[in-house]
This record gives C-alpha cells, structure tokens and sequence, in this order.
C-alpha cells in the first residue's frame, strides 16, 4: 500500500525524471525543435550559421541545467526524503513548485499556445504541488 510520504517520493523522482529527460533531449539537440520553429516561422536550414549556434549554445545550456535539477530532485526524493530528513521536503517542494511554475509561465509567454512542452510542465507543476502538499500531511 503506497503511503502519503511515499506518494511524495514517487511523484518527485517522476518530477525529477522529466525534469532530465527534457533537459538531456534539449542537451542532445542539434537543431531546434518543431514548436520552435512554429514560433519564429522560419525551418532551421533557414537560420545562419551563427544563429544555429547561438541557438543551440542556449538549448544546451538550458538542457544542462534541467537535466541537472532533474537528477538531483531524484535523489533527494531517494536518499534524505525517503529517510524523512527535516529539510528534504522543504527544498524539493521550493525547487520543484518554483521550477516548474516558472517553466509554465516561460513556455506559455515564449511558445504557441497548445504547444506539448506546456502540457507536460503544467502536468509536472501539478505533480509537484501535490507531492508537496503531501509532504506537509501529518504522518
């Protein structure tokens, strides 16, 4: 039987995972993405050469950063929350609601609305809140 702590766990790591797989997909790109390209109306081919690379400079960095925060929110859901360490909840709910919401409202300003980038935010902002709220239950 999953408890609420243990519910807190589990939605983290899942948080934590998408967190770096989208961060390894942007770190692995070698050219923007469809929903990019919808925004600035021109394919990748059309960009030049120096526009790639800055582009691709800003997808990678980016890419490094949520892979990185992802990994770390995984194992600190492992190690220090899943032993019930006072502060872990705090900090994974402060990084996790933050990130995320300010994920949504970047990718809500900066894409196309009902681009899938926002959906899976807006699903991993959800999430988090839950697992936080969870965190805050008696146990």
């Amino acid at each position: 039987m999953l408890t609420v702590w243990g519910f807190a766990v589990a939605a983290y790591c899942v948080v934590g995972a998408g967190l770096a797989a989208q961060g390894l997909r942007y770190l692995l790109a070698s050219q923007y993405m469809h929903y990019h390209a919808e925004v600035v109306h021109e394919g990748w081919g059309q960009l030049q050469r120096n526009e790639q690379r800055l582009i691709l400079g800003l997808l990678k960095g980016f890419g490094a950063g949520m892979l990185c925060l992802g990994l770390a929110c995984v194992v600190v859901a492992l190690g220090p929350l899943l032993d019930h360490a006072y502060a872990a909840h705090w900090i994974l709910a402060l990084i996790t609601v933050t990130y995320t919401a300010l994920l949504v409202h970047i990718t809500r300003f900066a894409l196309l609305p009902g681009a899938a980038p926002i959906a899976v935010t807006t699903g991993m902002l959800v999430l988090a809140v839950a697992a936080a709220l969870a965190t805050c239950l008696p146990l």
